[in-house]
């Protein structure tokens, strides 16, 4: 996960997305807007934890504390 965090920002944000609108009403027009905003906003959650851990990783296997595991 961590070796690709846009991929991984990505595939959260799309999944998030798809399972809001699923939810989403037809009789209400901001729910598609919603569940477009809401499914970005979690990719970059995602994406931005993702390249924290990559950091975290090079960091520790810099120091050599890091057993690859």
């Amino acid at each position: 996960m961590a070796r690709h965090p846009i991929g991984t920002g990505l595939s959260v944000a799309v999944a998030v997305t798809l399972f809001c609108l699923l939810l989403s009403r037809e009789e209400e027009p901001d729910d598609p807007v919603f569940a477009v905003l809401f499914g970005l906003v979690m990719g970059l959650v995602f994406g931005l934890t993702a390249v924290s851990e990559r950091l975290r990783q090079r960091r520790l296997r810099h120091l050599g504390t890091w057993d690859g595991s």
